[in-house]
């Protein structure tokens, strides 16, 4: 089975577990959705569903807009009751919370608006298949292990399952107060609850579901209030951002409380952003990389932890069944049946060609926004194996590039962002050649290059630091004689002759943001990229639609991703196109006002925004996803024209310029090194924007620049 369909789906998330159900909150027994709820890479309950014994609920509201609880409000159609008197529509209100921490817990209540009393039968039915998620996705696995029928035992429903990995996975459902009857069969099972209302009455039934051993008795309001606090924690630590436009802020306000949604607890060890929900719910390299550069100026603790996190899984050997090598940093990491098993390389997997250098371009601006010489030589040792992967084995045939070629059979045939399998094409539609080169990955080399050079100069090593800047130097002048085409554009890859493509898609805009690319060729690339093949209304497509190739549905055939964009748009920023990022702003502006909860999705359709009033949904796409999330961090941070040097105790404010639906913005609290900085920005009736610093607070000077700084 292959997912179909999950765009009106609502997710809750907390620390390791998800829930993902039908717009009405319900987990429909055998659906093709993918809707469960989920630990450990798993399905622990593949049905959960509430109706009245006469009849299904009419559905009233449903939210999941907390992102760890949801809520749905629900009537009765005409029904009878169970002594088979008639209930007129709407008399009947179930109020329906869930809440996630370490357990689900639901509370669901029941109140009689008729004037007479009622005698209801509420009904719970709940089945666990404990399919591994690939298995969800549509992978067909050599062997599964054994379900065993669900059991009622010591006011417990107990549902196990023993895997071919030799681990009993169990789900346990313990109810307050007890159901009145319990009814079990092979794989499903229905708690019934009797329940006689007076009018005006209200009963309430409460349920815990723990997996594999959580024993958690009902907490109620106490598990809500824990999580709420989390999260205003979490949010009062960020930067403080107030502009006048409530839209934005709200956008922006969803965009932190995503990556609270999002956030994994490791004990002892700090935490990551799952990549995203409910797809690539686990550590992915890229994309932790990537959302710890998105939102280090407003949140620089994530990007500590996530450095953390990834240099404890970089590669310590050769390994070709996971794609290991020494210094690299993984790409994914699983931990359901089948990885457990060795039937998927997941354990962690290492087939990423980007991880590790973006893990060196964290790093480095991380030192750039915090000047931390402590946690830099903690790493050390870290970074030094990562840039030995890049040149030793990262560039295997020693052609000063980084390229990959696919090695292991369950491994990845593509493994730069962009991993689809048709992902990598040429101009005229066909598939490019192994071993590939990608544009982006040798900017994120350069910058990675330049980057630590500083790192190394604080830590004492001024001869590394003096090569880092050199190897970076002869990258730059390679890549633009090799990736530039006359057409006024990059090259998406070079193939395995050397050939370059000549599809233009929008991986040319990561270049800018590394900054590898010349001056005058960056300004093509901007104007080029911005042109109605390339952007949509909506933002910047991954693949022109002159292409052959080009499929506004295709995953990275023309469709718009937010975290692209947001890269680009910095890219755009870095060489002075602000009018460029102003319009790739707006469009991804416009677009989160139209997703629920102004959530941007991992992607969307390609399609153009004349053809549609609301962006076209991608019908799969994970809601949240970690670097959608860090999107508009990474944009405003672009539009306020942020450049830190915290070694040097600067900061530089570059260009600043409002777009038309911002015209006042305070910024509170900017940490660049050991002192923090408020800002207000201000843009007049001519369009002119001003920038001034309200209060400093430390050693710190702020600086307005024309330029980025190189």
């Amino acid at each position: 089975m292959s997912i179909q369909d999950i765009r009106d789906a609502l997710v809750i998330r907390e620390r390791d577990i998800f829930l993902i159900t039908d717009i009405a909150g319900q987990v429909p027994r055998g659906n093709k959705n993918g809707y469960g709820l989920y630990y450990s890479d798993t399905r622990y309950l593949s049905g959960y569903e509430f109706s009245f014994s006469t009849s299904r609920p009419l559905m009233l509201l449903s939210t999941a807009e907390l992102g760890y609880s949801s809520e749905q409000v629900m009537t009765n159609l005409a029904m009878t009751d169970v002594e088979g008197r008639h209930l007129p529509q709407g008399t009947i209100e179930v109020h329906r919370t869930r809440v996630l921490e370490d357990v689900l817990e639901e509370i669901v209540a029941a109140t009689n608006y008729n004037d007479f009393e009622v005698h209801l039968e509420l009904i719970f039915r709940f089945a666990a298949d404990f399919a591994d998620l690939f298995l969800v996705r549509g992978y067909e696995p050599e062997e599964q292990g054994t379900a065993l029928p669900p059991v009622w035992q010591e006011g417990a429903l107990r549902m196990s399952y023993k895997g071919s990995d030799n681990r009993m996975r169990q789900t346990m459902i313990i109810f307050t107060p007890r159901p009145d009857s319990v009814q079990t069969d092979q794989d499903v099972a229905f708690a019934s609850f009797s329940v006689t209302l007076a009018p005006r009455a209200t009963a309430i039934i409460r349920m815990v579901v723990t997996m594999d051993g959580r024993l958690e008795s009902p907490q109620g309001v106490a598990r809500f209030a824990i999580v709420e606090k989390e999260y205003r924690q979490w949010l009062r630590k960020a930067v403080q951002i107030k502009t006048d436009n409530d839209f934005f802020d709200a956008v922006l306000s969803r965009s932190l409380g995503d990556l609270r949604m999002l956030w994994n607890h490791e004990e002892f060890e700090g935490g990551y952003p799952a990549a995203g929900t409910p797809w690539f719910d686990t550590l992915f390299g890229r994309d932790t990389a990537i959302v710890g550069i998105q939102t280090l100026w407003l949140k620089p603790d994530l990007a500590r932890q996530c450095l953390g996190a990834l240099a404890r899984h970089q590669g310590k050997k050769f390994d070709s069944w996971r794609d290991e090598e020494p210094g690299k940093i993984l790409h994914e990491l699983r931990v359901g049946e089948l990885t457990q098993t060795g039937e998927l390389p997941f354990s962690p997997y290492f087939g990423s060609i980007d991880s590790t250098p973006l893990f060196l371009m964290l790093a480095a601006e991380y030192f750039r926004w915090t000047a931390d010489r402590d946690l830099m030589q903690h790493l050390e040792t870290n970074l030094r194996a990562a840039l030995h992967w890049i040149e030793e084995y990262g560039d295997p045939r020693k052609r000063g590039y980084v390229e990959y070629e696919k090695r292991s059979p369950r491994g990845l045939l593509n493994q730069g962002w962009k991993d689809s399998e048709d992902s990598m094409v040429r101009g005229d539609g066909s598939l490019v050649d192994s071993p590939i080169t990608l544009v982006e990955v040798q900017a994120y080399v350069y910058a990675a290059q330049r980057g630590l050079a500083p790192v190394f100069r604080a830590l004492g090593d001024e001869g590394e630091a003096q090569a880092l800047m050199e190897k970076s130097e002869a990258l730059r002048q390679r890549f633009a004689r090799d990736f530039w085409l006359d057409a006024g554009y990059y090259s998406l890859a070079l193939d395995g002759e050397g050939a370059p493509s000549t599809a233009l898609t929008s991986n040319g805009g990561h270049a800018l943001w590394g900054g590898i690319a010349e001056p005058h060729q960056a300004l093509r690339v901007v104007r080029r990229m911005s042109k109605k093949d390339m952007f949509s209304g909506w933002g910047l497509r991954t693949l022109t639609s002159a292409s052959p190739r080009f499929n506004p549905q295709g995953y990275h055939l023309g469709t718009v991703w937010p975290h692209d964009n947001s890269i680009a748009a910095m890219g755009f920023k870095r060489y002075g196109c602000e009018r460029e990022l102003n319009q790739v702003a707006t469009a991804l502006f416009d677009a989160a006002k139209a997703f629920p909860y102004y959530r941007l999705p991992e992607l969307f359709g390609g399609t153009p925004r004349s053809a549609h009033h609301a962006p076209v949904p991608y019908p799969v796409a994970c809601r949240p996803q970690a670097w959608a999330a860090g999107a508009f961090p990474l944009i405003t941070q672009a539009i306020l024209g942020l450049c830190p040097d915290a070694p040097n105790k600067r900061l530089y404010l570059v260009r600043p310029v409002l777009p038309d639906w911002l015209r006042e913005v305070q910024v509170h609290g900017v940490r660049v090194g050991r002192a923090t900085v408020d800002l207000y920005y201000e843009r007049d009736d001519q369009g002119v924007s001003e920038v001034g610093v309200l209060d400093v607070r430390g050693d710190l000077q702020v600086d307005i620049v024309d330029q980025w700084p190189r």
